[in-house]
């Protein structure tokens, strides 16, 4: 249980970093926000989660990766419908959902399965 919460708790941080830095980049042309986007997503959840499984450890890198993604999809969820006052809608792409979603999984999972 403890793990857990420091899963959400790793989870939230970064989803916090990467939303603060996109917002302050937001007037980028929108190819270099998106390469922005992607690579800021690929390093800072390889560097936390890379610290997680070095110095935590986890005993399956697939519980940790799915355990990310709940609370990653909760914290989505909740910014875009009770505190986010413009179009959610504009938002929930394939290129600006989708994509991160899923290199954000990737990484998790492969920095678990590289330092397990």
């Amino acid at each position: 249980m403890i793990r857990t919460t420091f899963i959400l708790l790793l989870t939230l941080l970064n989803w916090g970093i990467i939303l603060s830095a996109l917002s302050l980049v937001r007037d980028m042309p929108r190819p270099l926000f998106v390469f922005f986007h992607y690579g800021l997503n690929i390093i800072v959840f390889g560097l936390v989660f890379g610290l997680f499984y070095k110095y935590i450890g986890s005993p399956n890198p697939f519980t940790t990766t799915i355990t990310a993604m709940a609370g990653l999809f909760l914290y989505e969820f909740v910014f875009w419908k009770f505190v986010y006052s413009g179009d959610p809608m504009q938002y929930l792409t394939f290129i600006d959902w989708i994509v991160p979603a899923f290199l954000i999984a990737s990484t998790i999972y492969l920095v678990g399965i590289y330092l397990s």
